[in-house]
């Protein structure tokens, strides 16, 4: 049996069309399909034990809905198989993944994640946790008016720019410590892409426990713009003087006042402090 998970508030509010079409194409492929809101699901434990260990279970979203799924179901025994319907509309997980199948085996990617701690919370995470800039201009994507995609994305990072005062910040990674005047944003990343396709960390990679911390200091605003595209083809890695990307698995982060916390593009604010431990 296929069971399709979906959270009702994503695609706007007009899932429901979406997942009919989903479950009769999967009928017609001979398959018993049933279907469940993520919101219903109040105690993942009881409803995975009342799941046959044949059953297909299959998450349709993007990355803020295997992201909650994740860190619902992280250190469970599961003996399902879980994949993941594309639908989201940055899907920088699955890029990541480097497939083009529209049902993707999932399980092995969730089963060790690194995670982020922050006013007293921990959460895990898929592709990456950033504060600063990235975590402002997630803020403004969530709260736009406009439907979520990679112009409006666009847009409201050029509006980042103009609002985003950078900071000073105090970063160690792996016992080293150093301290940036004018930081713009740090982000710890555990796959190359942010943002809907923006290449960030270009190395990163899933196959490893260590984890990118990529940091963007100094550099003009004027400059910034022009080399704000140049990141969704991994480019913006030649400007050293600016860009810098450090190999390691635990990260910490003190910034001089309160700023924007975005978790697989989940925001939150303010936040003063983080810290990132790679899954070793």
């Amino acid at each position: 049996m296929d069971i399709l998970l979906y959270n009702p508030l994503s695609r706007n509010g007009k899932n429901e069309r979406f997942i009919e079409k989903i479950k009769n194409e999967l009928k017609k492929q001979g398959n018993a399909v049933v279907v469940y809101s993520l919101l219903s699901i109040d105690d993942p434990h009881v409803f995975i034990a009342e799941c046959s260990e044949d059953d297909r279970i299959i998450l349709v979203g993007g990355d803020g809905t295997i992201n909650r799924l994740a860190n619902r179901i992280y250190g469970m025994n599961i003996k399902q198989k879980i994949y993941m319907y594309q639908a989201g509309t940055g899907n920088d997980f699955i890029r990541s993944l480097k497939t083009k199948r529209k049902i993707v085996p999932i399980s092995e990617h969730i089963e060790k994640l690194p995670y982020v701690e922050y006013e007293d919370q921990k959460q895990y995470f898929l592709n990456g946790a950033g504060a600063g800039l990235d975590g402002y201009t997630g803020y403004l994507v969530n709260n736009s008016r406009f439907k979520k995609n990679k112009l409006n994305y666009f847009r409201h990072a050029f509006e980042a720019f103009a609002r985003f005062k950078p900071m000073g910040a105090h970063i160690t990674i792996d016992g080293k410590t150093w301290y940036e005047k004018k930081l713009w944003f740090a982000s710890v990343m555990h796959g190359p892409y942010f943002g809907g396709g923006m290449k960030i960390a270009p190395r990163a990679s899933r196959k490893n426990d260590e984890l990118d911390l990529v940091v963007v200091r100094k550099v003009p605003k004027w400059l910034l713009i022009f080399i704000f595209p140049t990141i969704y083809l991994g480019w913006h890695t030649v400007f050293k003087s600016y860009v810098k990307i450090i190999k390691g698995h635990d990260v910490s982060i003190v910034f001089d006042t309160p700023t924007y916390l975005q978790i697989d593009g989940d925001v939150e604010y303010p936040i003063d402090k983080i810290k990132v431990t790679s899954a070793k």
